[in-house]
């Protein structure tokens, strides 16, 4: 049967010819659903092309943002040697309340990490309702940057997804014994203390290991003493280099262990709190879990 020429269609029919021949609702649904699950190991066997990294960071780069402001900067590394190193600074990932304890984050870990920076932009084109313009210390003016970054995040997760990718997100960007080590790597430590820049979320990007659920990792050290990755200190006060308080932020630091999974079934904390330590690292989901998010049409 002859198809109809595209130019004789009216506008509905050639949107729905489009659709029919580009896109699919299902498998954008799947996709969506794909990047809900947080990758937690990966096969560093292998490598994302560059010119995959590429077109990645691309949409890092040209991501809608209110007005058109640079309101985040993005870091990246696809190098072994440099994400193993920034892996060792991202406890942060809850293994239990009571007593507490975390893991690192080991979606950083991945084959390409992606990290966003938010910052105050080089213009300024928002104004007050008296026509003067907001000044970059505005809330407001941190709330754009966010919403830039978590909408770039999700178009990078999207790409990603699309091109058979696996990712995971992470938060934990934290320190060991108040050393600012992450703002140190990134040549930012000046501007962070000026409060112009914010570390904000990154992007773990790779290939998961086959055949092994996504949630397993390859970890064998554990933090006990701590819940989360926030202000940890590894010292006690009788090291010469003890600080209670973390020297940037001003926050009390929490002493933590760092134990080996594999070298006992049972170990204290700082604070005398015995945990069990598990045999194997594995990260609990949430995905499975019902969340409210209403949708209403506004009459």
């Amino acid at each position: 049967m002859k198809q109809p020429d595209f130019d004789s269609l009216s506008v509905a029919q050639r949107q729905e010819m489009i659709k029919k021949s580009q896109y699919s609702r299902d498998e954008e649904m799947d996709i969506v659903r794909q990047i809900q699950k947080c990758q937690r190991n990966w096969d560093h066997e292998k490598e994302i092309h560059p010119a995959l990294v590429d077109y990645l960071l691309w949409h890092a780069e040209n991501a809608p943002s209110k007005q058109w402001e640079a309101y985040y900067d993005v870091y990246w590394s696809a190098d072994r040697k440099v994400l193993d190193e920034l892996y060792q600074y991202t406890w942060g990932t809850t293994h239990s309340r009571n007593p507490p304890s975390t893991w690192r984050n080991s979606q950083m870990n991945a084959n390409l990490y992606i990290l966003f920076v938010a910052k105050e932009p080089e213009t300024t084109q928002n104004c007050h309702a008296d026509g003067k313009l907001k000044q970059n210390k505005d809330p407001a003016r941190w709330e754009n940057a966010y919403v830039s970054i978590g909408i770039a995040m999700g178009l990078v997760m999207r790409a990603a997804a699309k091109l058979g990718l696996a990712t995971g997100c992470n938060k934990s960007h934290g320190d060991i014994n108040g050393n600012d080590f992450w703002e140190k790597r990134l040549g930012i430590l000046d501007e962070v203390k000026a409060g112009t820049k914010k570390i904000a979320y990154g992007i773990g990007i790779g290939y998961p290991q086959e055949g092994r659920p996504r949630w397993e990792t390859d970890q064998t050290e554990l933090c006990i003493g701590a819940g989360n990755g926030s202000n940890l200190t590894t010292l006690d006060e009788n090291d010469p280099d003890w600080q209670e308080f973390h020297p940037r932020t001003g926050k009390e630091l929490r002493k933590v262990s760092i134990i080996d999974i594999n070298s006992c079934n049972e170990a204290v904390d700082p604070y005398g709190n015995t945990h069990e330590i598990p045999n194997e690292s594995t990260i609990k989901i949430n995905t499975m879990r019902k969340r409210t998010i209403n949708i209403t049409e506004i009459k």
